[in-house]
């Protein structure tokens, strides 16, 4: 009786390690980032998550990532709550981009970005969207 435990056990394993792996794959987890443009004439890419009031990601929701005045790029979340935009031209400032979400039955309460990068810097600016139920 304990070798069929025993054996289930390491099957269960097996197939939660797979699902883990396989997850992240569809979600885009093992290439995020591997196709950015290293022009360099562009400035950093924005990436983020969108989250519910009580912290949980939320997939499928809109997110708008634009440079005051001048139009942006539209994207949704993928299956972990997450997006990811590539970089705008280097002469425009991270400070004049905004970031806004939405999804059908929310509102967005805030969006938290993260410090800054240096100036003329690669890394990634990343922000979090927060939405509450109305």
């Amino acid at each position: 009786m304990t070798f069929l435990a025993r054996r289930w056990s390491v099957a269960s394993m097996l197939v939660g390690a797979v699902c883990i792996v396989s997850t992240a794959v569809w979600a885009g987890g093992s290439g995020f980032g591997d196709d950015d443009d290293n022009s360099e004439e562009e400035g950093p890419s924005y990436f983020g998550f969108v989250k519910d009031a009580n912290g949980a990601t939320m997939p499928d929701a809109k997110v708008t990532v634009g440079v005051k005045d001048r139009g942006g790029v539209v994207t949704r979340t993928d299956a972990l709550g997450a997006y990811k935009v590539p970089g705008f031209g280097k002469e425009v400032s991270p400070n004049d981009v905004q970031v806004s979400c939405e999804k059908q039955g929310y509102k967005q309460t805030r969006v938290l970005r993260r410090p800054l990068p240096p100036p003329d810097s690669k890394i990634p600016v990343e922000t979090e969207c927060t939405l509450q139920r109305i």
